[in-house]
């Protein structure tokens, strides 16, 4: 008697102590999770700083597009400058020429003038005694007087054009070295802003590289302790003789009436870190499925019934064998830790608590710790 009676209290303390070193690991898994929400916290609140300088760096794009344009506007302009300069310095060849040949005729007919004496023409007009000499001679000289004229005026129009011509030019050439400096001005702009985006991106990267090295760490860590966690349940279990193999077979779909899979197990674009990460599991969710029941896939043990940043409320059953299911995001949990529950049995609603978008059931399978895809033997989709 006092032998069963040694048998029964040792295999309690045992039991006592499994639960015990239960409780340290899940204490310890707390802790890390608390650490772990605390960096996605950080990694949350630099996603909005990276957000504002994103915006910035959009402006920045912007402001470097339009000042592109405006260097590439600038550049056309001075070409259309130059190739104006080219065309007037044609025009003022030609209009340099157009004058000068009008200044020789004209110099050639007041030298003539000048060789022909200094009578003047009435002095001529009045020598000639016969009356129609005389009108002939009176219009000879009009026709003269009025072909000078004209030279006179075609050589003034002439100068005034050519000094137009050479007052553009000399406007073109200011124009064109305006355009240069404000060129240069802008490519300066341009440079700097370049390197302002560059800085800002640098930076970005920078910070969210060790923000993303620390959570990982922490993560793999978290893991760890979830594998002790499984160790210490299967030495409970052991302990309280139950079965150490998983004999569940297929197990229950764990969300009733519901059966769209909204994200699957593997690799994802994960909506904080803007990067592809594992998803451990499957999402589940379905029309008005808010509030909906959630079952245990398979015989098993509640081991953890709480919240975490991440998880929001969620449950984790061990089913022997080192086989254990995760439940997250619930609305309301209605089993606790210790309990025995049976395939098909509820264990909490439908939520969307912890990182969630929407309500829906992420669910989890996890092999001596390590994530499975629940779709692999485990659960059949509808």
């Amino acid at each position: 008697m006092k032998r069963l009676a040694s048998l029964v209290l040792a295999i309690i303390m045992l039991i006592n102590f499994s639960f015990a070193i239960a409780a340290t690991k899940e204490q310890q898994l707390k802790d890390k999770k608390e650490e772990i929400s605390k960096t996605q916290d950080q990694i949350i609140e630099n996603e909005k700083k990276q957000n504002t300088v994103k915006d910035e760096i959009k402006q920045i794009d912007v402001n470097i597009n339009n000042t592109k344009e405006s260097i590439a506007n600038t550049r056309s302009e001075i070409a259309s400058v130059e190739n104006d300069i080219k065309q007037t310095k044609g025009e003022i060849e030609v209009a340099q020429a157009e004058y000068d040949a009008k200044y020789e005729l004209r110099k050639e007919r007041m030298v003539a003038y000048y060789k022909n004496g200094t009578i003047s023409i009435e002095e001529q007009v009045s020598k000639i005694e016969s009356e129609p000499d005389k009108m002939y001679m009176e219009k000879a000289i009009g026709r003269v007087v009025s072909y000078d004229t004209n030279l006179i005026d075609e050589l003034e129009k002439a100068r005034l054009k050519l000094e137009a011509k050479k007052a553009k030019y000399e406007a073109e050439n200011k124009r064109l070295n305006e355009l240069k400096a404000e060129l240069e001005v802008r490519l300066e702009d341009l440079n700097k802003t370049l390197s302002t985006r560059e800085a800002y991106l640098k930076a970005l990267e920078e910070d969210h590289s060790a923000l993303e090295k620390a959570e990982d760490e922490m993560k793999a860590e978290a893991d760890k302790l979830t594998r002790e966690i499984q160790e210490a349940a299967a030495a409970a279990a052991r302990a309280n003789k139950t079965s150490s193999k998983y004999t569940g077979g297929k197990m229950t779909w764990p969300l009733p009436g519901h059966y769209t899979i909204t994200s699957p197990f593997g690799m994802r674009f994960h909506p904080i870190l803007k990067q592809n990460r594992l998803h451990t599991g499957v999402d589940i969710a379905g029309y008005n499925c808010n509030g909906s029941k959630v079952v245990a896939a398979a015989d098993g043990v509640v081991i953890v019934a709480k919240y975490s940043s991440s998880y929001g409320n969620y449950i984790v059953l061990d089913h022997g064998g080192g086989i254990t299911t995760l439940y997250a995001h619930s609305s309301k949990l209605v089993v606790s830790v210790g309990d025995r529950v049976k395939a098909g049995q509820e264990i909490m609603k439908v939520g969307s608590t912890g990182y969630s978008t929407g309500p829906h059931l992420h669910f989890e399978v996890r092999e001596n710790g390590n994530y499975v895809n629940p779709l692999n033997g485990y659960i059949s989709a509808k």
